[in-house]
């Protein structure tokens, strides 16, 4: 094999490499959606780009004045293991929450993020 197909062979390997090592969980969606005024949800689904561990993944919402509220455990979505199901144990006032999310990915990739959303009657 000369130098310059080993160079070469390196050089696409490195690409394919760096690729996956930079591949970690990106939040899609979410409902309540970032942003939207909704009714009060019986849970908070977050759907990311890539499977999510559901043992190691959940959210903290918390209502303006920072009380947290009460979470079942998190599961992943029987029909899309992207998708994340936190039940909420109680019913939410009208006003904002914000969502304090956290995912690992089955790579163990661990991401974090935030939004907000509103409750109207």
């Amino acid at each position: 094999m000369s130098k310059t197909s080993t160079i070469a062979i390196a050089l696409i390997a490195a690409i394919f490499s760096g690729g996956a090592a930079v591949a970690h969980p990106q939040l899609e969606t979410s409902e309540p959606a970032a942003g939207a005024t909704t009714s009060s949800p019986k849970q908070i689904t977050i759907t990311f780009n890539e499977v999510v561990i559901p043992k190691f993944s959940g959210i903290e919402i918390k209502d303006k004045a920072g009380r947290t509220i009460a979470t079942g455990k998190s599961q992943a979505d029987p029909t899309d293991k992207k998708r994340l199901v936190v039940p909420l144990k109680e019913e939410l006032s009208p006003g904002e929450y914000k969502v304090d999310w956290h995912a690992v990915s089955d790579d163990t990739h661990r991401v974090k993020g935030t939004y907000s959303f509103s409750v109207t009657r």
